[in-house]
């Protein structure tokens, strides 16, 4: 779960931007969480206290309404209104990730993300993202292989892995584009071979970095099992005491990786 989170830090700043390459300074004095973040979050207390995920979703939001959500979902979650909102964007894939961490089955990662995500986004595209996502990090936290994943992934959502990075990179997503950014997040995280790696070619595609790298991020946490302790030092001490205990409970309950230096 906080490989999401860092991946949606340190990718807050370099959003819509043409990098290069992977060589890059990781964090700057502006990296920041955003709402990815805020909903990953609410997500996981939603997990661990058995609360639904609507009216947790909405307590967060609440709590936190300067993350930077679009517009009409902001208002939908300050509302009381009981009807759903339904959005076109990526905000249930990326809030996904505690789903996968916590589910006991391949089966309840899939059923618990589709009932996540036709809170905000009851769209067969959306669903299928989500779903995709869920059952990747449940096999990955499982020793699944990625030969394992590209066969359940493409064959059950018709995912095609044959894009490389660099594909995705030329393909120049933008916020107006209607390029999914689960699948670039996807091929960062195969074509990595650490979680440092994963996050740097996330990041490297450009247009919604953040997202995209916190997708892979939770990818590459869950199959790598290690996130090298000085960036997970960086990026954590940017979130709240509150987010850090929901966090901190969370990993405690449902994953437990050792961290090493850098």
């Amino acid at each position: 779960m906080k490989g999401a989170i860092i991946g949606d830090i340190i990718g807050s700043t370099f959003k819509n931007i043409d990098l290069g390459d992977t060589d890059f300074q990781l964090f700057k004095p502006d990296s920041a969480y955003t709402d990815d973040t805020i909903l990953t979050i609410a997500t996981a207390d939603s997990i661990l206290n058995k609360k639904d995920y609507e009216q947790t979703l909405k307590e967060w939001v609440r709590a936190f309404p300067r993350a930077g959500y679009r517009p009409k979902f902001l208002e939908w979650a300050l509302s009381d209104q009981s009807t759903p909102y339904i959005s076109k964007g990526e905000g249930a894939a990326r809030r996904i990730s505690p789903i996968g961490f916590a589910a006991q089955s391949v089966e309840e990662a899939l059923s618990e993300a589709e009932k996540s995500t036709r809170v905000t986004h009851n769209i067969p595209e959306r669903i299928k993202a989500a779903k995709a996502v869920a059952a990747t990090i449940y096999m990955c936290k499982h020793a699944g292989t990625k030969k394992e994943i590209k066969t359940f992934i493409g064959q059950a959502f018709d995912y095609d892995f044959s894009l490389k990075v660099e594909d995705w990179k030329q393909r120049k997503i933008t916020p107006d584009s209607e390029t999914s950014p689960v699948e670039p997040a996807f091929a960062a995280f195969m074509e990595a071979s650490d979680y440092e790696e994963a996050i740097r070619l996330a990041i490297v595609i450009g247009g919604p970095s953040n997202t995209i790298a916190s997708i892979a991020g939770a990818l590459a946490e869950a199959y790598f099992k290690h996130i090298p302790k000085s960036i997970t030092k960086r990026a954590l001490s940017r979130i709240t005491p509150e987010m850090q205990e929901i966090l901190s409970v969370f990993e405690d309950k449902y994953l437990k990786f050792s961290e090493q230096e850098a």
